[in-house]
């Protein structure tokens, strides 16, 4: 009998180590495949174009960028760095706002100190370092930690759109760029016998330049005009800055509330303890759906939060002061924009769909983006090649640095939606094992690792196991009431 236990148990062991080693090596084989964008070559930008060794006249740009976005802004920098002539036009004249959650991750802070822009909005008190965060899940599983101490650095910061492209866009013309503000970009005709775009605006004035780039925003006018643009933005986001009173004593939390998964809700602070509380509403399932909502129920959904959800009003609190909503479209993971540039034209930033969408996130993916643009922009200048295959060393490039991540997170956008659970269970696992796995969410959510890592062994296994153990625990507790 002894013996039989004995062979029982070693025969479980074999059946658990074959089906753990099975697992392990399945999701090896599914990250391998998924990071094959990773491996694949970058292409070159042509030599001995048709412009090598000529100048422009003098009323002609290398490069007419049109919109002054963290997109437009970093390209128009790194490329007059490199010695390109640039033109940058901006619709409006700043400071000017714009509606966004003001999160700006870890890959865009590094861009910031190059550029030497973060200085300055450290210098005006105009920035505001995430060092205690986390998250609420739609059970009402919470975790607050500081991942600051297991990072070193902060993962994120919050900075106002209205700083932060007003000192992007400067940093830009005092590198030599021509800024120019008040130019609404009304279209773009190309002289294919000159190789000249010549960009016109709505009070009537004109720029010729040798390469156009699209970084005019989610609706893109200009990229829609020429054709490049098929669709309409379908994902969209809300902002409420908030002063006075309040109870919020974090810098930056992630809700999901079960109704509008596989969207979120945050609050962010900002300088002078003020809060940005914003809502994203990411496109998944049906057309025209996200998840089971759609882009009308926004302001209903905005307005339950701040008043109703217990963790969003607790930490607002009665007497504060709300701003009323505001709202702006997101163009999440290409949607509309089969490819980011043509002969002579770029298509860079929330234009091109280079937002994240897993988490709604633009900022940091339009200035990759950006510099990108002007990286390959530089190799045409030097070349005097700006043709439709020079061009597309961009995409390749972009691809590289952060597209090849966006399957996955379309993938786990839709299992966040159909199964709430998983970040309850990332939520237990950050309450079991504290700072640590909250720096590794951290590190995920702001692109400082790609989005494959999640399958990675030693990540996928025990969230895993956390998934199990909180779907036990509700078959046989039910599941709690979402409270404080």
């Amino acid at each position: 009998m002894l013996s039989f236990v004995v062979l029982a148990g070693q025969l479980l062991l074999l059946i658990g180590g074959a089906v753990f080693g099975s697992l392990v090596l399945l999701l090896l084989l599914v990250k391998w495949w998924l990071e094959r964008p990773l491996r694949q070559p970058i292409g070159r930008v042509r030599a001995g174009g048709p412009f090598k060794g000529q100048a422009p006249d003098d009323d002609t740009y290398e490069v007419c960028i049109v919109g002054a976005g963290p997109a437009g802004s970093s390209c128009a920098y790194f490329s007059v760095k490199g010695g390109v002539k640039t033109l940058l036009l901006e619709r409006k004249t700043f400071p000017r706002d714009k509606y966004c959650g003001d999160g700006v991750c870890t890959p865009a802070i590094n861009i910031l100190e190059e550029m030497g822009v973060m200085k300055t909005l450290k210098e005006n008190n105009e920035v505001k370092f995430a060092d205690a965060g986390g998250l609420v899940s739609p059970a009402g599983l919470s975790y607050i930690g500081a991942s600051v101490e297991k990072l070193g650095n902060a993962a994120a910061c919050a900075v106002k759109r209205l700083h932060l492209d007003m000192r992007m866009a400067f940093a830009a013309r005092d590198a030599g760029a021509s800024l120019l503000e008040e130019q609404d970009v009304i279209g773009a005709e190309f002289d294919d016998s000159r190789g000249i775009w010549t960009v016109k605006t709505e009070a009537g004035a004109s720029y010729k330049a040798r390469l156009l780039v699209c970084a005019d925003g989610a609706p893109s006018r200009l990229a829609t005009k020429l054709g490049y643009c098929t669709e309409a933005p379908k994902g969209i986001s809300s902002r409420a800055f908030i002063s006075g009173k309040h109870n919020t004593n974090f810098d930056g939390v992630c809700f999901y509330l079960k109704g509008a998964l596989p969207g979120y809700c945050a609050i962010f602070r900002h300088p002078n303890d003020e809060l940005n509380f914003c809502y994203y509403l990411i496109p998944c399932g049906k057309e025209g759906m996200c998840g089971d909502v759609s882009e009308k129920d926004l302001p209903r959904l905005h307005n339950y939060a701040i008043k109703e959800d217990p963790f969003v009003s607790a930490a607002i609190g009665k007497q504060a002061k709300i701003e009323p909503m505001k709202a702006a479209a997101l163009r999440l993971a290409r949607q509309g924009v089969s490819k980011s540039y043509g002969p002579q034209l770029l298509i860079v930033g929330d234009a091109a769909g280079q937002c994240d969408p897993l988490t709604g996130e633009g900022i940091h993916t339009a200035m990759i983006g950006g510099k990108q643009a002007a990286l390959t922009i530089i190799e045409m200048s030097r070349e005097g090649d700006y043709s439709e295959e020079s061009c597309k060393v961009y995409e390749d490039r972009w691809l590289k640095e952060f597209g090849h991540d966006f399957p996955i997170s379309v993938m786990g956008s839709w299992l966040l939606w159909k199964c709430p659970m998983l970040i309850d269970a990332t939520a237990a696992e950050m309450q079991r094992q504290g700072d640590k796995m909250l720096a590794l969410w951290a590190e995920l959510m702001t692109c400082m690792k790609p989005k494959t890592y999640f399958l990675h062994p030693s990540i996928a296994l025990p969230l895993g196991v956390a998934v199990v153990r909180r779907y036990l625990s509700t078959l046989i507790f039910g599941e709690a009431k979402r409270q404080l």
